[in-house]
């Protein structure tokens, strides 16, 4: 291999040498101090969302009337491969999910424009349709809760709006903060029906006679000599009382004002939304950073700003801290720079102990420092963030930092041994292992290219990893080259190697013992070839049989329970189930906070169901982990006909991954066909099924449940007769039933809105609704029905959508393998429950993410084997070689499966990605060895001294490559351990370096002499001949 010819020059320079070093090791520094930290690497999901509201619509109106258009055109939008729509009564949510390499910016603006021109035909009455994608950025960082004992929650909701938001909203970084929960005001235009009959009067007109009175617009403009003026008309109210005094009509010359047929009221609005933190009245508050704002920082000024304030609130007003991303971010961080600090101490000791000396023991570890604030310099350059997944990289970085420098160093020394000046040793030694460190260096380099063209959020993951273990690596290379030579030119002393060896006597005896087996085998080539088949039918063996899973789940401490009761079920009955739910979680030991929110879901509303948030005990004060905890409660909550589900249990950050956006432990089950009657009954079986499983933790049926409704009838031909439109009907019963905004009024620079409706408590019953008034003909009001009949029914309380065909949800989380139990549940669905024609049933969540995920690190895997061995037949310049080498490959796949087999940790995501970087760790040891046993017997196989050269040369390697080894394993170990928060995710990744490169170090140091010999006929008698005498 060619020398490296740029040491020669910088060891005549040593002072510039140390210079560049140190003006590296500032300027890192400096980069490190300004990187910016956040939990993961910015990413974009390509996943998108239109939600539209329309106040009580029931869902098959909603469907017809809003949906079915929205749909029509978004499926129209090129990028968009599939659409998901979640229909409830007042609402509906569509999930767009993009096609790879979609500019989401584009098809956003697109669905936008597609929208925009179908809103004419929307009901006026609906919510504008809102278009966003999902961006982690834009979820909030931090909530907070505001309570008082004494405060009433309008109070508390003013506090917040005016005093607490305002100054979070101040602080540098922050993009909103939202109060949620409380009371907000209302102008209230109650009409009293025997007023408005007395009057021949309806409630349209009311709203005309407010809204037509309260105005401010701009009219014009004049222009006089001097001077240009806006003209602007306004008669807006100034107080409640105006309102009461505004004139509807006049009757016989005689003004009918509003107070004549309403009461007004400033009131609040009627709750639709209840928020308690462990069943005490409160409002919290979600604090939102912008974009390319630091995480910690900002929520570290958030408490902060708190702390400054909070003397300043009421006496009775108390503020705490219920979810902070950013101390889970200093947690994870903490951990695994703890972690790294371990790692670094760890690998020192091990330079001590197995270097021979202080000496040279500070010389190799002089490349850490160096290499790794170069590494923080790229990072900033590159816009690098300090996340748990880069830190993740600096911390697997460490071990592999001093390989390079290991070599060279050992080369050194082995030159001083044998009586060579320390410059000319510093010289031969850097250019006998060079070539072989370049080799090596871009072996591993290879191996990163196929991982980072993964998609999704794993393809986020495997980049930022990548790109950090490859700048680290490439930094300890060029200082292996360039600072050690000159460090060990200045450092070492050539008295100390030649009056003795600086080899410890049992690392002798153990040089030996190896030699003695090496002679063994090389007598009995048949054990490797055995042995190698054996291992390879092994690896099958333990790929198939090993648990699978898409990313492990994080033990976060906080999990949801979504509850729902049957359809139809008020909010007062809704808010005293979910407070009896919250006096048992708040009773359990391993409960620390629940947040109870009463009448949402999301972004939805329903006055049957919420959600109760938990937050658990610290995990070293329970023995429990959150997933069981979770399950354990939901059984002690479970009831008949009411639906409770968790969600955000970990496995992914909450982060959309693959359809469906399920992590953790689940696997979701859409059953799809035309009738909703046949999916539930279906939906029914399946659950009835599965549920008395003791591999099932939990089994969630949110089927589509009977809802009472009151169907009106319209008789057309009556309707004709008054000269009205069944439309102009039915808009008018729908003003009456859930009242009409009429405009606004100002205060303050607030805009209180004012609602015109009927008394609420004249309905008390349905038949309230038979005398309600709708159009007016000649002198006569005439009555509902006067224009057709009321028919009770039972409607959806959810229609659930694909791409315009109808399913129905089961959300299954199991313990143990998630991919066996799927196809269990395929048994069961293609053998036991038979599904009628017309009908079938798709996958998603975790186990379909794992699937996709598996698929293509599969690919990346076969990428990253062939770019290795390209890049090895590059660099030795023929294709017998990188064979050779190639042979540790397998024995690093079994050593990898083996160990997370043995620990009982599944295959996911990190643990496939350690895999492939193993590829460009284990050869590494092969090229070395192959080199120096080219490099010591090249064009000598006829010599006598041919079996001596060759196994010295496999002796002076073999302590090089066990202590490259054990630096890599034992600075991976504190991160295989799952020591702290956020450790779970990234233990498979260094359990399956240290079981693979533990295996197959050892037996590379037997395979690849064996494979040398065993290819050449002339080898083999010349060795064979050797070890016979």
């Amino acid at each position: 291999m060619k020398k490296i010819t740029i040491t020669e020059r910088i060891l005549k320079r040593p002072v510039t040498a140390i210079m560049m070093s140190l003006l590296v090791i500032g300027f890192g520094i400096f980069s490190l101090l300004n990187l910016k930290v956040t939990l993961y690497p910015t990413f974009n999901i390509p996943v998108m969302a239109v939600s539209v509201n329309y106040s009580n619509v029931a869902p098959d109106d909603m469907l017809r009337l809003v949906v079915e258009p929205i749909e029509g055109v978004i499926m129209g939008v090129e990028g968009v491969e599939s659409l998901d729509s979640n229909v409830r009564r007042g609402g509906a949510f569509l999930i767009l999910r993009l096609k790879p390499g979609t500019n989401i910016m584009v098809t956003e603006q697109k669905v936008r424009e597609a929208v925009d021109r179908i809103r004419p035909q929307l009901p006026s009455e609906a919510n504008e349709p809102v278009i966003f994608q999902f961006d982690p950025d834009r979820a909030p960082i931090m909530q907070l809760s505001v309570e008082s004992d004494v405060l009433g929650l309008d109070e508390l909701r003013t506090l917040a709006l005016e005093f607490i938001e305002p100054r979070f909203e101040r602080i540098p970084g922050v993009a909103s903060a939202d109060t949620r929960g409380g009371l907000n005001r209302n102008i209230y235009v109650d009409l009293i029906p025997e007023a408005m009959s007395r009057h021949r009067l309806l409630p349209a007109q009311v709203s005309s006679a407010i809204q037509g009175n309260n105005v401010q617009q701009p009219v014009g403009s004049i222009v006089t000599d001097r001077t240009s003026y806006s003209i602007r008309a306004s008669a807006m109210y100034d107080n409640v009382d105006q309102i009461d005094q505004t004139i509807i009509t006049m009757r016989d010359d005689v003004p009918i004002r509003v107070r004549d047929v309403a009461e007004v009221r400033d009131d609040y609005e009627d709750i639709t939304n209840i928020v308690e933190i462990n069943g005490r009245n409160s409002v919290t508050i979600e604090v939102q950073k912008q974009s390319d704002a630091n995480t910690l920082d900002v929520a570290q000024q958030v408490i902060r700003t708190m702390e400054e304030f909070t003397p300043n609130l009421p006496a009775s007003v108390t503020m705490q801290v219920l979810n902070n991303e950013g101390q889970f971010i200093e947690d994870s961080i903490s951990n695994l720079a703890q972690s790294a600090l371990i790692a670094l101490v760890v690998v020192i000791l091990i330079l001590l102990l197995f270097m021979g000396g202080w000496r040279i023991a500070f010389v190799v570890a002089m490349s850490i420092p160096v290499s790794l604030t170069a590494t923080f310099a790229f990072m900033y350059f590159l816009d690098i963030t300090l996340n748990i997944i880069s830190i993740t990289g600096l911390a697997l970085a460490i071990g592999l930092l001093v390989d390079n420098s290991i070599v060279v160093s050992e080369s050194i020394a082995s030159q001083l041994e044998s009586g060579k000046s320390r410059f000319q040793a510093a010289l031969n030694g850097t250019n006998e292992v060079g070539g072989a460190l370049l080799g090596s260096t871009l072996t591993t380099l290879a191996v990163f290219i196929p991982i980072m063209g993964l998609s999704g959020f794993q393809g986020t993951v495997a980049k930022d990893l990548a790109l950090t273990i490859s700048i680290s690596i490439t930094s300890s290379f060029i200082a292996s080259i360039v600072l050690i030579p000159v460090l060990a030119s200045l450092v070492l002393k050539r008295e100390e190697f030649m009056k003795k060896s600086y080899t410890f006597a049992w690392i002798k005896s153990l040089e030996n013992n190896y030699i003695s087996i090496l002679e063994w085998i090389l007598a009995r080539k048949y054990v490797i070839t055995i042995s190698i088949v054996l291992i390879i039918a092994g690896a099958g063996f333990l790929f198939q049989d090993i648990q699978k899973e898409f990313f492990p789940e994080t033990d976060e401490g906080q999990f949801d329970l979504r509850i729902e009761l049957p359809a139809g079920t008020n909010l007062a009955t809704t808010a005293e189930k979910l407070r009896e739910y919250t006096n048992i979680l708040v009773d359990s030991p391993e409960v620390q906070t629940v947040i109870t929110n009463i009448g949402r879901r999301g972004r939805s509303t329903l006055t049957n169901g919420g959600t109760l948030s938990v937050t658990l005990v610290d995990e070293n004060l329970r023995e429990a982990t959150t997933s069981d905890v979770a399950s354990e409660l939901q059984d002690r909550l479970r009831e008949p006909e009411i639906n409770i589900e968790i969600a955000n249990l970990g496995g992914g950050g909450g982060i959309p991954m693959g359809r469906g956006g399920w992590g953790g432990r689940g696997i979701r089950v859409s059953l799809i066909g035309p009738d909703v009657e046949v999916l539930q009954r279906l939906t029914l079986e399946m659950e009835n099924a599965l549920i008395d499983d003791p591999m099932v933790m939990s089994v969630s049926n949110p089927r589509s449940r009977p809802m009472p409704e009151l169907q009106y009838q319209l008789d057309r031909n009556r309707i004709s007769r008054t000269g009205a439109t069944s439309q102009g009907v039915a808009s008018a019963l729908g003003a009456q039933a859930r009242g009409n905004r009429a405009g606004f009024f100002r205060e303050e620079g607030r805009e209180i809105a004012i609602q015109v409706r009927n008394n609420r408590d004249q309905f008390q019953n349905r038949e309230d609704l038979f005398g309600l008034e709708l159009v007016q003909f000649e002198d006569q009001r005439i009555p509902v029905l006067g224009l057709g009949d009321f028919v009770p029914v039972e409607g959806l309380s959810t229609i659930t959508r694909r791409d315009r065909e109808t399913l129905l949800d089961v959300a299954v989380m199991v313990r143990g393998d998630m991919e066996e139990y799927q196809q269990r549940i395929v048994d069961l669905l293609d053998n036991e429950i038979i599904l009628p024609d017309g009908y079938r049933y798709e996958f998603s969540g975790s186990v379909f993410s794992q699937q996709q995920s598996s698929g293509e690190i599969m690919i990346a895997l076969f990428l990253a084997l062939l770019l290795t061995y390209m890049v090895m037949a590059s660099v030795f310049e023929n294709l017998r070689d990188p064979f050779i080498v190639m042979f540790s490959v397998p024995l690093a796949f079994f050593g990898s499966l083996l160990f997370l087999y043995i620990t009982g940790t599944p295959l996911s995501v990190p643990a496939y990605i350690g895999i492939v970087i193993l590829i460009g760790i284990v050869v590494n040891n092969g090229i070395v060895l192959l080199d120096y046993i080219h490099l010591r017997t090249k064009g000598k196989e006829d010599s006598p001294d041919y079996a001596a050269l060759f196994l010295e040369a496999c002796k002076r390697r073999m302590r090089p490559i066990l202590l490259t080894a054990m630096t890599t394993i034992f600075s991976m170990i504190p991160l295989a351990l799952e020591l702290g928060a956020g450790s779970e995710t990234w233990s498979p990744l260094a359990r399956s370096v240290i079981g693979g490169l533990a295996f197959a170090t050892i037996l590379t140091l037997f395979v690849v002499p064996t494979v040398v010999v065993g290819i050449s006929k002339k080898r083999r008698k010349v060795i064979k001949k050797a070890l016979s005498d």
